[in-house]
């Protein structure tokens, strides 16, 4: 795209302009070499999968009932490509290529997305980053113009990068006023040495002003490519024309190699280490523990959702909630999860309370007991329940579309995984949660970080390896 953001300004469509399809997109589309792939399910949902012959795959759920469309380009290398020492970088590239293209500067981009009422932002985790634009639909081709102009022709200007890299830096220093987020942190530091599942995916006030502009820019060189990349659209929207719409932006995009995160074997601890930060100006004592877990892909991860739901997903009636707060009164939040990332991510378990000691030992219990035991039939239907029932909330909405097509894209859960799902929950047996658990709790190798006034003897534990 080579407009400016004075053609882009002056050539503001009328509402009435968008139902007519231009005359030239028409023959593209005819044109189009794709592979199409329409999901058909029970529920017909409007959900398609089609590709450009560059590789691009482009995602589209039509929905109608309301004049709004999201669009997201979306690359699948996300934090986990940041290179050791540079943690960030994939976070603020996607932060700068929303602030300025070759053609239109950061202030003409905020200039049409203002005027659109539209909203333009950035994403990123570890296992993509994307570029998001809300609109409403009636301003789709202004809309495209923007997020291609951003996906393709980033320009990293010197003055953004400077200015967002600082922005970035003071949400890193603000993170470190958090307890809870302080001892995650060191958690994931512990558990992932040298990988970069050990670094939090925006960076830290270490790694984050080492971000220089070439940083970013070959970022978006090595990963921001056709065959590394989807295009979604959600919303009031057609698929036809949306594929001829993007196809004339991204059509001549080139493809090439993209190589992966090259990570490190991660050491599995042996017993129970802990880390303890002492402040004695704090009333309250923060925990988290964890050991390594599962990726995304594993047969076994609806299994093992479903057992650490009933173990600690809830902080009121799950295990975890009825031991430490609903009969302990030691904590207001108690609660536990798998990590969902396309390597293999951890086990982790949280508490914020004034005993300690009796909180670590009530969640180490149930944690040891449900790898032991396992979970009871009603427990793992109440789990299934939840899962059922929450999943179609969490779609519900245009962005919530948007989310959950671009995890069916990046997980390769297929086009008809929000359909299959309910079922997937419902096809585990009490036999594969319990074995799940048995396979994926480890209560006897953990690491464990805990910030509080509170000394190692008034930690109660033993047979513990003291990480200084």
């Amino acid at each position: 795209m080579t407009q400016t953001h004075d053609h882009l300004k002056v050539q503001r469509p009328k509402v009435k302009d968008q139902d007519r399809r231009p005359r030239a997109e028409v023959s593209a589309l005819c044109l189009l070499p794709l592979a199409l792939c329409l999901l058909t399910s029970a529920y017909s949902l409007p959900l398609y999968r089609d590709s450009l012959p560059n590789g691009l795959v482009v995602l589209t759920y039509e929905d109608s009932r309301l004049p709004m469309a999201y669009l997201a380009v979306v690359c699948r290398s996300g934090a986990a490509t940041d290179p050791l020492g540079k943690a960030g970088r994939a976070s603020l590239a996607g932060d700068v290529m929303t602030r300025g293209t070759t053609t239109m500067s950061g202030d003409s981009v905020s200039s049409i997305v203002e005027f659109l009422g539209a909203a333009f932002y950035s994403v990123t985790d570890f296992d993509f980053t994307y570029l998001v634009l809300g609109l409403l639909s009636k301003d789709l081709v202004q809309g495209l113009d923007v997020i291609a102009d951003a996906a393709l022709h980033p320009s990293f200007d010197s003055a953004e990068v400077a200015r967002l890299r600082n922005q970035a830096l003071d949400n890193a220093r603000m993170t470190m006023d958090s307890p809870m987020d302080v001892v995650d942190m060191e958690l994931n530091r512990l558990l992932f040495p040298g990988h970069p599942y050990g670094s939090p995916t925006i960076g830290d006030t270490v790694t984050i002003p080492r971000l220089t502009r070439a940083d970013l820019a070959e970022y978006h060189t090595t990963n921001f490519l056709p065959n590394n990349c989807f295009v979604v659209g959600v919303g009031n929207l057609m698929r036809d024309d949306l594929l001829a719409k993007v196809k004339a932006r991204f059509g001549d995009w080139q493809p090439a190699p993209v190589t992966g995160p090259t990570v490190p074997v991660v050491p599995t601890p042996a017993g129970l280490r802990v880390k303890l930060i002492i402040r004695s100006d704090m009333n309250q004592t923060y925990v988290a523990l964890g050991h390594l877990g599962i990726a995304m892909n594993d047969s076994d991860m609806m299994a093992t959702r479903l057992a650490a739901h009933v173990l600690g997903g809830s902080p009121i009636d799950s295990r975890l909630g009825l031991a430490v707060r609903e009969e302990g009164g030691l904590a207001y939040d108690v609660r536990c999860s798998f990590d969902r990332r396309l390597m293999t991510g951890a086990f982790r378990a949280s508490v914020q309370t004034a005993k300690p000691a009796v909180a670590i030992e009530k969640m180490l219990r149930e944690v040891r007991v449900m790898r032991d035991s396992g979970a009871r039939a009603v427990e793992l239907d109440d789990a299934k329940g939840y899962f059922t029932g929450s999943f179609p909330l969490s779609y519900s909405s245009c962005n919530g579309k948007a989310q959950r097509m671009g995890e069916l894209e990046v997980y390769r859960f297929g086009t008809d995984w929000l359909d299959k799902f309910p079922d997937q929950v419902r096809a585990v047996t009490l036999e594969a949660a319990n074995e799940a658990a048995r396979n994926h709790l480890h209560p006897d190798q953990l690491v464990m970080v805990v910030m509080g006034n509170v000394t190692k003897e008034g930690l109660g534990l033993t047979d513990v390896e003291w990480i200084e």
